[in-house]
């Protein structure tokens, strides 16, 4: 009986500080969160992306703006684009333009990306009509919150 006892104290109180030190981890990963934006455009294309760091997912959103006349086959047919830095490739994928000839693109997790908060620039290559555009865009500075 007396050994059950101690097992049994023992026991919770592992469960109890084992909860306990989870708890405070996710706390503080819960409510920490980090963005950085990039801007810019070429003749054909302006771009914003923008990624936010929460706890440890990154998450990032793209919005591109056909800067030419209306053009039914970009309205009709994907364009693509792949967005790279010094560091490496942090992703892409396929798009359609809508009316306006905008594409807002959803906030979606980056897997396996890395958080570029110190990243002066990054490049997007965009894949549209039989050709490639490369348009450098520029980190914007958020001014200081009062």
């Amino acid at each position: 009986m007396k050994n059950t006892l101690a097992h049994l104290t023992f026991c919770l109180l592992f469960l109890f500080n084992s909860i306990t030190t989870v708890h405070g981890e996710i706390a503080n990963h819960l409510f920490s969160t980090k963005s950085v934006s990039f801007q810019g455009a070429d003749n054909n294309w302006e771009i914003s992306h923008e990624m936010t760091l929460v706890g440890t997912d990154i998450l990032y959103q793209t919005t591109i703006k056909y800067k030419g006349k209306y053009d039914k086959d970009l309205i009709k047919s994907n364009s693509r684009y792949l967005i790279y830095y010094n560091g490496g490739t942090i992703g892409g994928e396929t798009f359609l333009l809508n009316q306006s000839g905008e594409f807002h693109g959803k906030k979606r997790e980056c897997g396996g990306c890395e958080f570029i908060e110190k990243e002066n620039e990054i490049n997007y290559e965009i894949y549209w009509k039989d050709t490639i555009s490369t348009v450098i865009l520029k980190k914007v500075e958020k001014p200081a919150s009062l």
